[in-house]
């Protein structure tokens, strides 16, 4: 018999899916997909293919057939939770209706970040992988234009951060029950978030999960040849690797890839034109989410 999902992480892009999506598969009653983001239920939002630099990738990994995205969850045996991460989930307005009625018991989680600082950090990520050649106020302005000529979202710096009637459809086709909602500051606390995680999905806490690497940083790298060396296969990892246990490897890996990273900000002109554009959502979602966001608007 298929298995099927029961527990989706529905987005928001770049607001810590990717620390949630590997704390989580740590635990022994859980099983998440082998690509992270296989994007099923938004995937007839996208083109045949997207072109912006490096979205290959994008492509390669978005599971456009039912026969496709069943067969990640083949290898599942008995784990109580099953999963996937797809942060686009979010952005398209039917997909809440259409993961209900593939399975009404499904569990939801949205993480979500102040969307001027989220806005930033795709970009900087896009930076990150020597993909975007544009200023961020330049990357701005050619939103409309990257998405019409099919960027993938990751490209969608501004849209992507309106989040306040997307959060509501889910919590109105799942009931609040079946949604819990974070924000990215709350990963301060990682270790609580993981908690509450496994709280809401009916698991044992007495599994200890690590939480003291964060997942998929954004930066511009201080030195691109450092970078790309933690970052890609080489030969050195390679003759290393037999040597070093594989989660303690990885562990030392992610930080030191992130050590290499630069932290920046945006121009302060640029971020007030942004708290005026996504004032009215913020205000909105604070009556969604019944948490204070007064601090993104300051």
């Amino acid at each position: 018999m298929p298995k099927k999902p029961n527990f989706f992480i529905a987005g928001a892009a770049k607001c810590g899916t990717t620390s949630l999506f590997r704390y989580i598969e740590m635990h022994p009653d859980v099983f998440m997909s082998r690509v992270k983001e296989p994007h099923y239920f938004c995937s007839h939002h996208f083109p045949e293919r997207f072109v912006g630099p490096g979205d290959q990738g994008f492509n390669d990994n978005t599971m456009r057939t039912f026969e496709a995205y069943q067969a990640l969850f083949d290898p599942v045996e008995d784990q109580k939770i099953i999963g996937e991460a797809s942060v686009y989930y979010l952005n398209f307005l039917d997909v809440a209706q259409k993961i209900y009625d593939f399975n009404p018991s499904s569990k939801v989680i949205i993480i979500l970040r102040n969307p001027i600082e989220r806005a930033f950090s795709a970009y900087m990520h896009t930076v990150r992988d020597n993909r975007e050649t544009l200023s961020f106020e330049k990357a701005l302005q050619a939103e409309p234009e990257r998405k019409k000529n099919n960027y993938q979202p990751l490209w969608w710096y501004r849209e992507i951060g309106v989040y306040a009637e997307q959060v509501k459809r889910y919590v109105d086709v799942f009931g609040a029950h079946q949604v819990k909602i974070f924000l990215y500051e709350d990963l301060k606390r990682a270790d609580v978030v993981v908690q509450d995680m496994l709280n809401f999905l009916d698991l044992s806490t007495d599994y200890r999960i690590d939480t003291t690497i964060r997942h998929n940083v954004s930066g511009n790298p201080k030195s691109r040849a450092l970078y790309n060396f933690f970052a890609k296969p080489n030969a050195v990892k390679e003759v290393i690797k037999p040597f070093l246990p594989r989660d303690f490897r990885k562990k030392l890996g992610q930080r030191a890839k992130n050590m290499t990273l630069a932290r920046e900000k945006p121009a302060a002109k640029t971020v007030q034109e942004l708290k005026n554009y996504f004032r009215e959502d913020i205000i909105n979602l604070q009556d969604v989410v019944h948490r204070d966001l007064s601090s993104w608007l300051l």
